[in-house]
């Protein structure tokens, strides 16, 4: 008899680490709009061909590929409720004397929704995705319908999927992320479009979360401030400046712009994220730590003062960074 034993988890994980082909890195004078608002050491380098010293592992190819998932499923929605009016679009804009910048949009929505239409697809072709996504295209419908009977305008969707962590961060400010804000901006610009949003999907527990991002807005100045700056780097040929290992907004925190970088090894010496993350954030804590001290008017002991003076070393200003802590 032979051997039926099977693995589904082998098959499952064979597919996500095979499924994707890097891509050579090859010299360029354009921008990838998914790199704005990104460490602009880390993308000279690439805009240069140099292959990374710490490329991105398995693990980081699931957690890129678990976003498309989300992606997908949002795309269902919009299409069933006959929202979707184009999806995956390559678009290019260039200032004069500055790199062109391209990207590929998630989705173009709007229009008039057909509720019967979407009662229909979901009763035949939704049965396989779970209840709430079901009721979630129903409900959107309904209300679109009754809210906007005439239709919708169409606006830019850029889908992005976070841990409930980044979420709440979100949330909290009640701002998206720098880089995705550039993102979204780029492909109003290039379309001349008025209005987009930026929608979070929390992978933890299935919460939205959405950003409106408009043109013309000060966004503008962000964005041709950042192709400005890389253009100009890669024009000299100047390497930037690394990032700072640690940073500050509201309280200190382990640069993320550090710990994933594909030259983590080649710029800053570290192996690993790991090793990044063991390094930094205990320093990040100790010092959050010595500031909420501060904050109450807490006697300072010897090792708080020791903190202090590697904030300082680190060229960090006591009184701005009391000001503006959490």
């Amino acid at each position: 008899m032979s051997d039926m034993k099977w693995s589904f988890f082998q098959i499952w994980n064979q597919s996500l680490e095979e499924g994707r082909s890097d891509r050579i890195l090859q010299p360029r004078e354009k921008i990838w709009a998914s790199e704005l608002g990104g460490c602009y050491v880390d993308r000279f380098l690439k805009m240069q061909g140099k292959e990374p010293s710490n490329p991105p592992n398995p693990r980081s190819l699931r957690k890129f590929e678990a976003g498309n998932i989300w992606e997908s499923i949002v795309g269902y929605v919009l299409l069933r409720a006959g929202l979707l009016q184009k999806r995956q679009e390559w678009l290019q804009f260039q200032y004069p004397t500055l790199y062109p910048v391209t990207g590929k949009l998630d989705f173009v929505a709007g229009g008039k929704p057909n509720y019967d239409k979407a009662m229909s697809t979901i009763r035949t072709e939704f049965d396989w995705l779970p209840e709430f996504i079901s009721r979630a295209t129903v409900n959107i419908v309904q209300s679109l319908t009754e809210k906007y009977p005439d239709g919708l305008e169409n606006i830019i969707l850029e889908i992005k999927s976070c841990s409930s962590f980044m979420f709440e961060k979100y949330e909290k400010k009640n701002e998206p992320q720098h880089q995705h804000k550039l993102q979204l901006f780029h492909y109003l610009k290039a379309k001349n479009m008025p209005e987009g949003h930026i929608v979070y999907v929390s992978k933890d527990d299935a919460r939205l979360l959405e950003f409106g991002v408009f043109n013309p807005s000060t966004v503008e100045d962000e964005y041709r401030k950042d192709i400005e700056t890389i253009t100009n780097y890669c024009l000299k040929g100047e390497q930037p400046p690394l990032e700072r290992p640690l940073t500050f907004d509201e309280d200190f925190s382990a640069n993320w712009k550090v710990g994933y970088s594909n030259y983590l090894t080649l710029l800053y010496g570290l192996k690993t994220q790991k090793d990044f993350d063991d390094m930094y954030k205990p320093m990040a804590e100790r010092w959050n730590r010595v500031l909420g001290r501060i904050k109450e008017g807490k006697e300072m002991t010897d090792n708080n003062k020791g903190a202090i003076k590697e904030m300082e070393e680190w060229g960090f200003k006591l009184e701005e960074l009391i000001k503006n802590a959490s």
